[in-house]
């Protein structure tokens, strides 16, 4: 029997996630195995066949919440998943991790997994959100083997919270792979573009403009600042999202269009962090953050909240400047303190970097991953399906 594994998202929006999950599905791939992502977002279908794997458009989940319509999708879900023979369903984020373990285990699939990427809530939020959220988190784990918390933070807060039996609840905290270094010409032409004149401090914030990632936080920090300070800045916002249009209002209302630029989407954050002489993440909440270990894994100087994986992560402020979230005037001091001293800023990033280098690579998450698969293989008896994989772990 050849082993079959769908990967479900639904129309969760493309964000750093995502990466994650395409480098999962490449890795099934290599080993030979039928690997499928459902998703109906267009940038994550696109990165998907860049890269081989396939992608099923199934139009089944839906990121606003219409009960009707969703228990539509579920049963569309179920009927489908009941006609096909995945060995293993491994759904993500909240929405489609509810739909699709609900759906693979009335299907009968034999072994269904959920990855965390993160709360629907975060620490800040109101009891009620957290209850309500923990309760269906919860109904949708009871046929599901195991769930995966992307931080130790997260695991032990799901486990707090029973968001799951707790010994279904294990973390595997997220890794990326090791990133291109950028020539100094590729870096001084990134500036160039960027208008950054001698002397100035680029700052970057890659990610979604999504609420809660602390955007509005950063401009208002930003409108805070020394008018000399300020001047001596280019702030630059990489990517897309609901909040664009709000987030280029506020930043014309406080007349900071000089200092502050909206880069739209970007496809090669990499070379951007290169470029860039600090990094700025005012996020309220985050699983474990893709664009913090991107940052990490070049060498930046990083300004990033208090919340409980960014704690993880820099080893409680060892690899980054920490701030409260929706703090702007602690924001705009660690801002102003780390643009006026570039030893500061290089002794950071050379901190932040030796962290990942020890704990936060992609060989070590894939390797984790691939001997999650290898356990629940064997429980289930698909030993002879699988034999490369039982005899090594991934290399």
């Amino acid at each position: 029997m050849r082993i079959k594994i769908l990967h479900v998202v639904g129309d969760s929006k493309f964000g750093g996630a995502s990466y994650g999950i395409l480098r999962l599905a490449r890795h099934w791939k290599s080993q030979s195995w039928g690997v499928q992502i459902l998703s109906t977002d267009t940038d994550l279908q696109r990165l998907a066949q860049c890269e081989g794997v396939e992608v099923l458009p199934l139009d089944v989940i839906w990121r606003a919440t219409r009960p009707l319509k969703d228990l539509w999708g579920l049963w569309k879900l179920y009927r489908f998943l009941r006609s096909s023979a995945y060995t293993l369903v491994h759904t993500h984020t909240t929405k489609a991790g509810f739909i699709g373990r609900i759906a693979a285990a009335l299907a009968g699939v034999p072994i269904i997994i959920h990855t965390a990427h993160g709360f629907a809530f975060h620490e800040g939020s109101p009891w009620w959100k957290k209850l309500a959220c923990t309760l269906l988190d919860r109904i949708a784990s009871i046929g599901c083997k195991k769930v995966i918390a992307v931080s130790h933070f997260h695991r032990q807060w799901g486990a707090a919270l029973g968001i799951a039996a707790a010994r279904k609840i294990i973390a595997i905290p997220n890794g990326i792979p090791e990133p291109a270094r950028c020539e100094s010409s590729e870096m001084a032409r990134i500036r160039a573009e960027w208008g950054v004149n001698p002397g100035q401090v680029a700052i970057l914030t890659p990610g979604r403009l999504a609420p809660e990632k602390g955007l509005e936080d950063l401009v208002d920090a930003v409108a805070l600042l020394d008018a000399d300070v300020r001047s001596k800045l280019i702030i630059l916002i990489a990517g897309d999202g609901a909040l664009h249009d709000a987030l280029a209002g506020r930043v014309a209302r406080l007349k900071l269009n000089s200092c502050i630029r909206l880069l739209g989407f970007q496809n090669d954050i990499p070379s951007l962090l290169c470029a860039a002489d600090m990094v700025v993440l005012p996020t309220w909440r985050e699983g474990l953050s893709i664009a913090l270990l991107e940052a990490m894994a070049q060498g930046c100087a990083i300004v990033t909240t208090t919340i409980g994986s960014n704690l993880e992560v820099t080893r409680n402020g060892e690899g980054a400047s920490l701030v409260a979230p929706g703090a702007p005037k602690q924001l705009a001091a660690e801002i102003t303190r780390l643009a006026m001293d570039k030893q500061l800023r290089n002794a950071l990033g050379g901190r932040a970097r030796a962290i990942y280098l020890e704990e936060y690579t992609l060989d070590r998450m894939l390797n984790e991953y691939h001997n999650l698969y290898k356990g629940l293989f064997e429980e289930f008896d698909y030993a002879q399906s699988v034999s490369p994989l039982l005899s090594s772990t991934h290399r």
